[in-house]
């Protein structure tokens, strides 16, 4: 497993995600405890948008 530390958010768990036959490395993290002053983004998770695409409604979205 592994982990990050950020001074304003705390810290960061990362998993890898299997899509089909090919696996993404820490490709998906979260704070799942983070500091107070980011408490907002408990548990919400993110994604590399290098790593998957972005497809909604059949839509595929844009990469930043």
């Amino acid at each position: 497993d592994h982990v990050t530390h950020c001074p304003y958010k705390g810290q960061a768990e990362y998993w890898s995600i299997d899509i089909g036959e090919q696996g993404y490395e820490n490709a998906v993290w979260s704070y799942r405890r983070p500091l107070p002053e980011s408490v907002g983004i408990a548990g919400l998770l993110s994604f590399y948008p290098s790593q998957v695409d972005v497809v909604v409604d059949g839509v595929p979205l844009p990469s930043h």
